[in-house]
């Protein structure tokens, strides 16, 4: 092997092993505004898939047209990405979710009829609760929520409480959600025995040096060096 090639190859041993400790990628954050769905002013039902989720107990509104047919309603100020909004239509929990774990980020919240509404948002993974917070919604501006829960499956939400908002013409526990931006696909660090490696370094090379200078683990300085192989 030529000088040439020894420092090349050493180059890449080097890239393999930062990747092997560092490597991260994450998906881009969705946002989720509704605003591709069809509904004419009555509600129309989320189906599952619609942006790879699964949705209970929500339906999409046209703000405009419910407005022109119902009168005013928290859905007004609840729609932060016209023309649509969703909405639990019963009042009851209202679920969505997914196979894989993914990140909540944020969303706008309205209270559809009631000020002060209490709404208990829960985070799960497969069925355990891994986060839990109660939020008291105002039915004339949307409430912004960061949540920033990593590793969740399913989103729950359950409303109660709070008073008959005046000049609303309906009344329940329902609640607006608009601009929901969720993230999916987090790939976490590779294995170690899903690299393969077979270049050696020579004591005394500069390679050689420069590795056993760096904080890597026993194993691959061991692997490195020709002492042992890599455990995976």
């Amino acid at each position: 092997m030529t000088h040439r090639n020894r420092l090349l190859n050493g180059a890449s041993v080097v890239a393999l092993l930062a990747g092997l400790s560092f490597y991260t990628h994450t998906a881009g954050a969705t946002t989720i505004g509704f605003d591709d769905l069809t509904d004419a002013g009555f509600g129309t039902p989320i189906t599952n898939g619609y942006e790879g989720l699964n949705w209970t107990n929500w339906s999409v509104l046209n703000t405009a047209a419910f407005t022109s047919f119902f009168g005013p309603s928290g859905a007004t100020p609840g729609t932060g990405s016209p023309p649509n909004v969703a909405f639990n239509p019963t009042g009851g929990e209202a679920i969505f979710s997914e196979s894989s774990p993914f990140t909540l980020n944020s969303a706008d919240l309205t209270a559809f009829w009631r000020d002060n509404l209490q709404v208990t948002v829960t985070g799960l993974l497969n069925g355990v609760v891994e986060h839990t917070i109660m939020l008291a919604l105002s039915a004339m501006a949307a409430t912004l929520e960061t949540f920033n829960w990593t590793d969740i499956n399913e989103v729950d939400f359950v409303g109660s409480g709070g008073t008959h908002h005046s000049g609303y013409s309906g009344s329940g526990t329902q609640v607006a959600l608009d601009n929901l931006t969720i993230t999916t696909g987090v790939i976490s660090n590779p294995e170690p025995s899903a690299w393969r490696l077979s270049v050696r370094v020579s004591p005394g090379s500069a390679l050689h040096t420069a590795v056993a200078a760096r904080p890597f683990k026993a194993d691959c300085r061991k692997f490195l060096y020709g002492r042992q192989p890599l455990r995976g």
